[in-house]
């Protein structure tokens, strides 16, 4: 599976599924998500959580990473050519990556090349990522942040959850995970925490 997934790069069997996010006050898009999807001849459709882990094994999460910003970025300037366009795009950042002292430029480079203003990219983190190398974390995310890009915690307040994370690093955005979220508005214990990170 590990060859097929670097075979499929190459070959258009990787693709991004774009989920919307939906402003609560009044139903307006806020932005969207870009999740990459394996969709391959012989396996079928591979589930994310799978070859996203195959991806680190096998070292080509880097270079899925890559192709993912670039991909999503030329999106979103097929989106700009038709209408103007008022939301951002969250693309995901994989621990690899956040350790990658080249991945400011790059993503430099591939927002100027799309002509893709940084301020409308959101870089998606999870909070595994910033506990693994704080520092360099710390380091990658400043940079990202003087160059425009903003930054997001994906799945927050489960594993590695630390209030000390939005003291030390420049994050815009916390995504509470789903399992507090679904929960809602039934569990007081869950809406109660929910509100709290939130305040």
């Amino acid at each position: 599976m590990g060859a097929a997934l670097k075979e499929s790069l190459g070959l258009g069997h990787l693709a991004l599924r774009y989920q919307p996010q939906i402003r609560g006050e009044d139903g307006g898009l806020h932005g969207v998500e870009a999740l990459a999807r394996w969709s391959h001849p012989r396996f079928g459709d591979v589930p994310p959580a799978k070859f996203i882990a195959l991806a680190e094994e096998t070292g080509l999460i880097e270079a899925i990473g890559e192709w993912a910003i670039s991909e999503a970025c030329r999106q979103m300037a097929v989106w700009e050519s038709i209408a103007p366009v008022d939301f951002r795009i969250g693309i995901n950042l994989s621990q690899r990556q956040l350790a990658d002292p080249n991945v400011t430029g790059m993503f430099r480079a591939v927002a100027a090349r799309h002509g893709v203003d940084p301020h409308r990219i959101v870089i998606e983190i999870s909070e595994r990522s910033l506990a693994h190398d704080p520092e360099t974390a710390e380091r990658t995310l400043h940079n990202l942040l003087g160059h425009g890009v903003n930054v997001a915690v994906d799945n927050f307040g489960t594993g590695y959850a630390s209030l000390a994370h939005l003291q030390r690093f420049p994050v815009g955005a916390l995504k509470i995970d789903r399992y507090f979220v679904s929960r809602l508005p039934g569990d007081r214990t869950a809406a109660t925490l929910v509100r709290g990170i939130i305040g």
